[in-house]
């Protein structure tokens, strides 16, 4: 096997005042060092392929290039200088199930570091929550690690929560800084686009590490489960008073024209104390269904009723009124449904709330076509990631499993330990992107990995 090194090499382009050694900063400033305003300083990690530290390599070990031009290295650092780590988290989907494992794995994470690391610890499920700004106080992080996935809400907001460190968690902090997070790879509800996170990955001066979690089996089999839900929907209607039947009638003809168009729908009407009856099985004719609608009583009769009809999966109730229900109304269907009272509100604020309720109702032809498009889609996602983290000069796992994710944070952690700084004076033109390399000559085999360039602001 050939002898391997790994150069970890980030670009730091640092928009600060004249160069100044750590032990000269203003008290007010983060842990870190500052360099003038043209000055690029590139990180290096070298590892031997059995993850030893090369030691004692200097300035004069290096070659550094920008845009294919020979740089001569101006500054040099060891392993010293500490880093200020964005430990990210997603909460969201499969995931959530997994939190205290998660939880425990980023806890002995944060003892791994270096103690005058400083970390922050940032939430992301349908809306990005910064638990803890940057401290090294590993008691107060152990405890704000705790509130991960807390906050639960629809979405997973990966590339905004990335985005918003690079951009404002990182603004103003100078020296060394890393992004670690878990997550499977796909984004949804993010404001922020792809190509607006590459240019934020290419401006920022930050090192990425993405351990990622394989989920696909799980999202792909509740897609599958949600598409057979609600492919069929039941409507019930009911109304207690017989001024509001027309009502009801035409809240019912109004919501079926804005189901979804794949989803089949049944018609069911109460008709008396806690007594349901079937009067359209599941269809796709809405014709049919209007027609059955103006036919029906939906006014419960006196007389008692037999039951031809138990609720099962999706369940809508219109009703008049939410007075004793419990007593009005079948019991499986209060479990199940969705119960909506027209009440004393107008048609026309009824008809919006009508109009959202549906828009909330997937269709089932999209998650059926969603599901068929996710392996493409979700290797995508993923290779996306990757290669942001690739070209930051940081690495991406594939967990197999939970179990590995103390390996990969200890990898981590150990990475981040090992690393070198070089600087040098820059003429780059803001606007454009630098390509930069880094080549150790001592060792020619080396695999070198490297951040490929930089963007200026």
């Amino acid at each position: 096997m050939k002898t391997a090194l790994r150069l970890t090499i980030i670009v730091l382009l640092a928009l600060a005042c004249p160069l100044l050694g750590a032990q000269n900063q203003p008290p007010n400033r983060q842990p870190g060092f500052r360099v003038a305003v043209n000055m690029v300083l590139v990180n290096v990690s070298v590892t031997s392929p059995e993850g030893k530290q090369q030691p004692e390599l200097h300035a004069e070990d290096f070659r550094l290039s920008e845009d294919g031009v020979e740089q001569d290295i101006k500054f040099f650092r060891s392993a010293e200088a500490p880093f200020h780590v964005a430990l990210l988290v997603d909460s969201s989907g499969s995931t959530a199930t997994k939190l205290d494992l998660i939880r425990k794995a980023a806890g002995r994470f944060l003892q791994k570091l270096a103690p005058q690391d400083r970390v922050s610890v940032v939430d992301v499920a349908g809306r990005v929550e910064v638990l803890q700004g940057f401290t090294a106080d590993r008691r107060l992080l152990s405890r704000e690690l705790r509130r991960i996935g807390t906050t639960k809400e629809n979405g997973t907001l990966l590339r905004d929560a990335i985005h918003h460190i690079l951009n404002n968690l990182f603004r103003g902090i100078e020296g060394r800084k890393a992004v670690v997070f878990l997550t499977d790879g796909q984004d949804s509800g993010s404001k922020h686009r792809l190509e607006q996170l590459k240019q934020a990955v290419y401006a920022s001066d930050a090192v990425l590490y993405g351990l990622l979690v394989d989920t696909e089996a799980d999202l792909l089999k509740t897609l599958q489960e949600a598409g057979t839900k609600f492919s069929r929907i039941a409507l019930v209607v009911e109304a207690s008073s017989g001024f509001k039947v027309e009502d009801v009638k035409a809240a019912a003809r109004y919501l079926i024209d804005r189901l979804p168009a794949s989803a089949q729908i049944c018609l069911v009407e109460h008709r008396s104390p806690r007594r349901a009856v079937l009067l359209v099985p599941h269809t796709d004719n809405r014709a049919e269904l209007k027609d059955a609608i103006t036919k029906a009583s939906v006014q419960p009769r006196l007389m008692e009723t037999a039951s031809s009809w138990k609720a099962s999966g999706i369940t809508v109730l219109l009703t008049d009124s939410d007075v004793d229900l419990p007593q009005r109304i079948q019991a499986d269907i209060l479990d199940q449904g969705v119960v909506f009272v027209l009440g004393k509100r107008p048609e026309k604020e009824w008809q919006e709330q009508l109009s959202d309720l549906a828009r909330r109702i997937p269709d089932p032809s999209g998650l059926r076509q969603t599901a068929k498009e996710l392996p493409a889609k979700y290797r995508d996602a993923r290779e996306a990631i990757k290669a942001l983290c690739d070209h930051s000069g940081g690495r991406s796992f594939d967990l197999v499993g939970m179990l590995e994710l103390d390996n990969f944070y200890q990898l981590v952690a150990e990475e981040l330990r090992r690393t070198y700084t070089l600087g040098y004076y820059s003429h780059a033109a803001p606007g454009q992107y630098h390509r930069v390399d880094v080549k150790l000559p001592s060792a020619t085999q080396s695999d070198v990995r490297a951040r490929r360039g930089f963007l200026v602001p």
